[in-house]
């Protein structure tokens, strides 16, 4: 009972000191026009297809229901697959001026000719998605407090959205162009009420209110990785992720638990941790699991700048069947003779990289 009591005083004065960051966060930040958004905004995204201000409450009940087979694949009406690539190096920041002949796709294990080749610094388009369940509130305020870190690396011309997640999900922000707008909705998670986590449901349902917003996106998913009771099961969020165009990052709070509760670690932590790395590395994000405070703001950075430097392949798959098949797909790097590609820095030392892509797509069904 003391320790319920002693949780309950660390929750309410952790809710105070988050108003007193978002406060500071204001008065750094130069007030932002907010004109709604427009369509289409010039760069590689659309506008969302809602173009009304998010209402206050829950969506509609139609709009939470997700079919997992109702899910993004390859369209009917053109085979041209397009794949977006970072390359980044050991410490996860990105590696630039790499060319069209460095790239190298497989499809299925066949190489593919790339027909379409890009990169250009582009506005972000990011859903931030956060757990808002008092099972782990102490520690979770934690992160929550570094989320308005994030603000930070908005620029004028990315759109951001806020939804947080208990039982079922709410959308706090619609996609805005406004940091102001951001803050506030941050603003609106103070003491949650319950313990539910149905993660697997309320990424789903983010993923189906974006798949129709062109060009480069992503979800920032701040999370312990649990779930309770999801209608939907990890393997069905896991297929529907994979078949989506938008890219995961997973930044757990597990470790923030772990340091602090010797006890915590058991097998169901070990089981969130793998799920939240594997749904990276499926939908060509990444999971972060920072241990301390001062590691967040390095990740934001991180992220935000994996973000804005992508490489944009394109091919045409020689498989032209369409069987609905999923097919995996593999980005290598390569020099002029084909041979794996050798990064060197400045100082002429070897750069150890890593290429990030999608894991494949679905083939449409003739």
């Amino acid at each position: 009972m003391k320790r319920k009591y002693q949780m309950g005083i660390l929750a309410i004065v952790l809710a105070l000191s988050l108003g007193a960051a978002s406060g500071w966060i204001r008065a750094q930040n130069e007030p932002q026009p907010s004109t709604g958004p427009q369509a289409p905004v010039g760069e590689t995204v659309l506008v969302p297809k809602k173009t009304q201000p998010a209402p206050a409450t829950k969506p509609p009940a139609q709009t939470e229901k997700i079919n997992p087979n109702d899910i993004y694949t390859l369209s009917t009406a053109t085979s041209l697959v397009n794949v977006e690539a970072m390359v980044v190096d050991r410490s996860g920041n990105p590696i630039p001026n790499l060319g069209k002949k460095n790239f190298r796709i497989f499809d299925d294990g066949v190489p593919q000719s790339v027909g379409n080749f890009a990169v250009a610094e582009a506005p972000m388009t990011v859903c931030m998605l956060i757990e808002f369940s008092n099972k782990w509130w102490p520690f979770l305020s934690i992160a929550l407090q570094h989320a308005y870190g994030f603000v930070h690396f908005i620029r004028p011309k990315d759109w951001v959205a806020v939804v947080d997640f208990d039982m079922k999900p709410e959308i706090l922000a619609d996609f805005t162009q406004d940091r102001n707008e951001v803050i506030d909705a941050l603003d609106r998670l103070r003491v949650p009420l319950f313990s539910e986590t149905n993660l697997w449901d309320a990424m789903a349902f983010t993923i189906d209110r974006m798949k129709d917003i062109q060009g480069r996106k992503a979800m920032l998913m701040i999370c312990s990785g649990f779930d309770t009771f999801s209608k939907l099961t990890y393997d069905k969020a896991l297929k529907i992720a994979k078949a989506s165009d938008v890219a995961i990052y997973p930044i757990s709070i597990l470790e923030f638990i772990s340091v602090r509760e010797s006890s915590f670690e058991n097998i169901e932590s070990a089981q969130a941790r793998n799920a939240l790395t594997t749904l990276a590395d499926y939908s060509g994000g990444k999971a972060y699991f920072p241990r301390f405070e001062a590691d967040l703001n390095t990740i934001y950075g991180q992220i935000s700048a994996q973000l804005r430097t992508r490489y944009s392949l394109g091919f045409v798959p020689t498989n032209t069947t369409k069987d609905g098949r999923y097919h995996k797909l593999k980005v290598d790097l390569v020099d002029e003779q084909g041979n794996p590609l050798r990064i060197v820095d400045q100082k002429g030392k070897v750069v150890k990289y890593r290429v990030v892509a999608r894991d494949g797509y679905y083939a449409p069904k003739s």
